[in-house]
């Protein structure tokens, strides 16, 4: 379950689309797991397309 510390994922309109882990997992809100997040903050999918940008 997201904490209030958790780190989400928000598409390029800013709405949420999911949650990080601390192992830089990105999950949708059903818990699973839809990609990845890059250095620079960026969530990108298991193709690596953009899903959008970590938001704390």
């Amino acid at each position: 379950m997201p904490t209030a510390s958790t780190a989400i994922v928000v598409d390029d309109s800013g709405v949420r689309i999911g949650t990080v882990d601390g192992n830089g997992q990105v999950r949708d809100f059903a818990r699973v797991r839809i990609g990845s997040t890059r250095a620079d903050g960026v969530a990108v999918d298991f193709a690596g397309r953009r899903l959008g940008r970590v938001v704390p």
